[in-house]
């Protein structure tokens, strides 16, 4: 499992790079990069700009009216030029959300020597409607990110945040969380790893650890929404980007965990062609690997389990009967990578 140091030296991973955000945090060159995802507090912002519009037309290719994000800085007031573009598929639609999901288009030279220094296009995962129960759907989704982040620091940093909406036309002004997701170039950058423009690679050119930990992660928050090695528009691949050193394999970084089952969105629906119940029906959808590197990535989750589970039982933002339900849910993938009978079966028979 430790062949991944020599294709990464430059982070010094420990055995694969499979480490907490605490050690990265404790070095100081992953320290100084994008001090934006270094904190789990949350942040406050105000987003000024024309939701109402953005709402309504959810044009991916209409040019908006451009508005600003702020927040305090330390010596006073930040503003900083803002672009929105609408983004997303299944949650764009206007039955499944009444919020647009949103990329932010900042302007760089403005973020100098602020908190989103380095910061150029940020994904905003908006709360997808005005209910409580829709602040626990995105906290959970928020989690899943966090969680993955506790198991391998090749993942998507996230931030929280408390937003402040108000519309360019004056409209009142509406207060929801919300949070951000590193950008693909900043991953890339921060693990000195490239980005892959490709449309569809063979599951053979994948790293075989990375591969694995990312389909088990899937099947341990319950989400069979993606692929490692295909994707549509010329982008590879579905709720996955790929990323290599040089001539290496590639590196699937997995994201987007609405539909998952931890999550349990009442809009997710299980792909089609997999014949699930509902979408709390976990499928392994992996592909098949040595069994020292299973078994590496098995005592990840294994090792990491109790600090995982902390997470899904957090009840800031959700009730705690949700958090129990959350936790319960997790404890199930446990149950079958604790018992041979039921690892066979849901695992290494099924493995594609």
């Amino acid at each position: 499992m430790c062949s991944l140091t020599k294709k990464i030296s430059s982070l010094a991973f420990a055995c694969c790079g499979l480490i907490s955000p605490a050690a990265l945090l404790a070095d100081p060159e992953i320290l100084a990069h994008d001090a934006l995802f270094n904190s789990d507090e949350p942040l406050a912002i105000t987003l000024t700009g024309p939701f109402k519009t953005l709402d309504k037309q959810r044009d991916k290719t209409a040019e908006y009216e451009v508005g600003s994000l702020s927040y305090d800085g330390p010596d006073g007031p930040i503003n900083i030029e803002t672009r929105y573009t609408p983004r997303g598929n299944f949650r764009l639609e206007k039955e499944n959300c009444s919020h647009a999901q949103l990329w932010l288009n900042l302007k760089k030279k403005q973020t100098r020597e602020t908190l989103f220094a380095n910061q150029n296009k940020l994904k905003l995962v908006v709360q997808c409607r005005d209910s409580n129960r829709y602040q626990s759907y995105l906290r959970k989704e928020y989690q899943a990110y966090r969680m993955l982040n506790l198991i391998t620091d090749t993942s998507y940093r996230v931030r929280w945040l408390t937003v402040t909406y108000q519309d360019l036309q004056g409209k009142k002004p509406r207060t929801q969380p919300a949070f951000l997701i590193e950008h693909k170039s900043r991953v890339a950058d921060r693990l000195n790893l490239n980005t892959v423009d490709a449309e569809r690679i063979s599951r053979t050119e994948l790293d075989p650890e990375h591969a694995t930990l990312a389909a088990l992660f899937n099947y341990f928050v319950g989400n069979a929404d993606f692929s490692m090695i295909a994707g549509t528009g010329g982008s590879c691949c579905h709720n996955s980007k790929l990323f290599r050193a040089d001539d290496g394999p590639y590196i699937p970084v997995i994201y987007d965990f609405d539909s998952s089952g931890y999550v349990d969105a009442p809009y997710a629906i299980p792909p089609a062609k997999l014949g699930l119940r509902n979408i709390r029906q976990r499928i392994y959808r992996g592909f098949c690997t040595d069994p020292e590197v299973l078994d590496g990535v098995l005592n990840e989750f294994r090792d990491k389990r109790e600090s995982l589970l902390a997470i899904a039982s957090e009840t800031d933002f959700s009730s705690k009967r949700s958090a129990r339900k959350g936790v319960s849910y997790l404890e199930d993938f446990y149950d079958v990578i604790d018992d041979p009978k039921r690892f066979k079966k849901k695992i290494t028979e099924v493995c594609r």
